[in-house]
């Protein structure tokens, strides 16, 4: 009985999302008051204790909102002011390779965009450019939905990331290598899928020669930024890598010679993407600065220990989403925004009108990201601090004992399918999946990691996220057909993973 009360709020935003096709915002306003009065009803939810979660969901809609808003205005910003015009139009002026082009801007270019906005941005910009080199339109759209995949638990400047770790708890550095595991086999199998859209069995044929070396150099170089705690990089830097390491492999194989000529409109190359090098100058020096000076220059959270009549404990949070001056994205995003803006005016571009625009722009998609953390992250908190998310742990746990590992990635998938991001799937069921973990006494942080990265795959499929390519490359109606190409990719990437989760959870990590 207590488990299907406590499987309502998420079946209720399933039906809502899917059946109704309410936005994420309503559907997710709705589940929240489902779980809240479950929670208050049938599980000895205190007012105290809602007023603790309802603060724990309010901070955490701070943390991960400055990143969005500051990532939706930059990148409204460059794109307005034709920055991101001028990088797009040198990619092309640099591969002539019609493969390589498709490639390229599907898998690593689409993940560039992905490390800095995010939130749809690499979808609307790279499938209508696709189109325009003559690439058939569903399977552009279809590439870069899988392509750009692979980049977002660690793009926008590391939210997703961020979230699961404040949502579980997990200490970044233990939870960064595992996420590198899977991340690797994501941006792998990725690149894989973009070549199997583009022809099939042929296009892998012809692709693999680019992908596994690439996808190597990517793995390389991603480790060593996670190792060194450099977490909002670690999608920028690794797609910055691949595009270089795509190119130079590219080079190496063609007979051309003499040199490109670079596009300039009112912008030179260099002017385009200075705001971005700005972005990778701020993130590097900060790692300089000793962690417990970071830590003081900082405002965190603190909320007490709350039991339910039921008995079900939280413990008490010292230092919840804590926001650092010298590491938070926003405050690096912003800056690049100002460096934007010089830029511009001594330039020449600079129009009061297009800035405007640009702010409207983040405007309007911001606040109803916002709605939608603020909803879904009230219910999971209420959920996780009720004890609802325990009971439905315990539930799962029991039915699939051992083998739970390889179902894991499907819920992340699902749940970015249900709720649009990645962000969300975390604040939804990052708890769930750790809780399991606790249950069967395997590795929070290997299953952590796994619902992250399996919930960035899954944004393949976010409705809302195929709708927005489909608006923005002009193919609505074709919604089905784009799924027909997607899907398949998805659900065999998510079963791999959950064969590595299984493999490194039993053999590899030993707690």
């Amino acid at each position: 009985m207590m488990t299907v009360l406590s499987l309502l709020p998420i079946v209720s935003l399933l039906i809502c999302l899917v059946l109704i096709k309410l936005p994420v915002t309503k559907s997710g306003a709705i589940s929240l008051g489902i779980a809240l009065l479950i929670a208050l009803v049938f599980y000895g939810f205190s007012f105290f204790g809602l007023s603790v979660a309802v603060g724990k969901a309010l901070s955490l809609a701070l943390f991960v909102s400055l990143i969005v808003w500051c990532a939706l205005f930059l990148y409204h910003l460059v794109d307005d002011f034709k920055a991101i015009e001028v990088i797009n139009k040198n990619i092309v002026v640099f591969v002539g390779d019609k493969f390589v082009q498709f490639l390229i801007l599907s898998w690593l270019f689409t993940a560039f965009l992905q490390g800095i906005a995010g939130f749809g941005v690499p979808i609307v910009i790279i499938t209508p450019i696709l189109i325009s080199l003559g690439f058939d339109k569903i399977k552009a759209l279809s590439a870069a939905l899988i392509g750009h995949s692979w980049a977002v638990t660690f793009g926008s400047m590391g939210s997703a990331f961020f979230t699961i770790q404040m949502i579980t708890g997990i200490e970044p550095n233990e939870l960064g290598f595992p996420a590198w595991i899977f991340n690797t086999s994501a941006h792998l199998l990725t690149g894989i899928g973009v070549c199997w859209i583009y022809d099939g069995l042929k296009g892998i044929k012809k692709g693999i020669s680019y992908v596994l070396p690439v996808s190597a150099v990517m793995a390389f170089v991603q480790f060593f930024v996670i190792y060194f705690e450099m977490y909002a990089l670690a999608t920028l830097v690794t797609a910055l890598t691949g595009l270089a390491a795509m190119y130079g492999l590219y080079r190496l194989r063609i007979k051309t010679s003499g040199k490109p000529v670079l596009y300039a409109g009112k912008l030179t190359l260099l002017q385009a993407v200075l705001p971005y090098a700005v972005i990778l100058v701020l993130l590097l020096s900060f790692q300089f600065i000793p962690a417990e000076v970071r830590n003081n220059i900082s405002v965190a959270f603190k909320f007490p220990e709350t039991v339910t009549s039921l008995g079900y404990e939280v413990q008490a949070e010292a230092g919840f989403s804590r926001i650092r001056l010298f590491g938070h994205p926003a405050v690096v995003l912003l800056i690049a925004a100002v460096v934007a803006v010089v830029t511009y005016k001594r330039a020449g571009v600079w129009d009061k009108s297009v800035y405007k625009g640009a702010v409207k722009k983040t405007l309007k998609k911001g606040i109803p990201a916002t709605l939608a953390l603020l909803a879904l992250g009230n219910m999971s908190l209420i959920m996780m601090d009720s004890g609802m998310m325990l009971q439905l742990a315990k539930t799962v746990a029991d039915l699939t004992g051992g083998l739970y590992p390889l179902f894991s990635p499907f819920i992340g998938s699902l749940a970015s399918f249900l709720t649009g991001n990645n962000t969300n799937s975390n604040v939804m069921f990052g708890a769930f999946q750790q809780t399991i973990a606790q249950r069967l006494e395997v590795s929070q942080a290997v299953m952590s990691a796994a619902q992250t990265i399996s919930g960035s795959v899954g944004v393949s499929i976010s409705p809302t996220l195929v709708l927005m390519g489909a608006l923005s490359s002009k193919q609505q109606g074709s919604e089905s057909l784009i799924y027909k190409k997607v899907l398949p990719v998805i659900i065999v990437i998510a079963l791999i993973m959950g064969i590595i989760n299984y493999v490194v959870i039993n053999y590899l990590i030993l707690q």
